[in-house]
């Protein structure tokens, strides 16, 4: 013989209460998510590595003024060697992107030991630029092959004049 079973049946605010849980649960963990995506962002990055540099006065393409930053980042002399094609008297910070597809802004490129340069895209930002004082940057490049070279430079000024036009 067959028992019969009666159909069990939920009281409608029990099951309203457990969809609420259900939403809390939920609401619960994407706010502990949400929280540590934020706080993630805003935790203090470490600092890049920082470089010594050299900045000289140059000539843009149309021998107009320029200044180029020539940044060790090797001991066997690989350098980052960074042109902008305008006068090096800039009094607030700026930043600069490469490749330069207007041919005006300057370019970036990775000189190896054997002095064969190699474009690099990126940006690179200076705090100012003054010919009195040190030249303070931050860098954040890739080469062809998908090398990032990133980090912080102090560039001293050479002393060499030069002529344009």
């Amino acid at each position: 013989m067959r028992e019969h079973r009666k159909p069990v049946h939920r009281h409608p605010c029990m099951m309203k209460s457990r969809t609420q849980l259900f939403i809390a649960i939920g609401l619960f963990i994407l706010g502990i998510a949400l929280y540590t995506f934020l706080s993630g962002l805003t935790r203090e990055q470490p600092a890049a590595e920082a470089f010594p540099a050299t900045v000289r006065r140059d000539c843009a393409p149309w021998d107009g003024s320029a200044f180029t930053v020539q940044i060790p980042i090797r001991s066997d002399g690989t350098m980052i060697s960074v042109s902008i094609w305008q006068t090096p008297d800039i009094q607030v910070p700026g930043t600069f992107s490469f490749p330069d597809d207007t041919g005006q802004v300057g370019n970036a490129s990775l000189i190896g030991p054997a002095g064969l340069p190699g474009q690099l895209s990126g940006s690179v930002s200076f705090s100012g630029i003054d010919p009195s004082t040190v030249v303070e940057g931050r860098f954040n490049l890739r080469d062809e092959n998908g090398t990032q070279y990133k980090g912080t430079f102090k560039a001293q000024w050479d002393d060499q004049i030069m002529l344009c036009g």
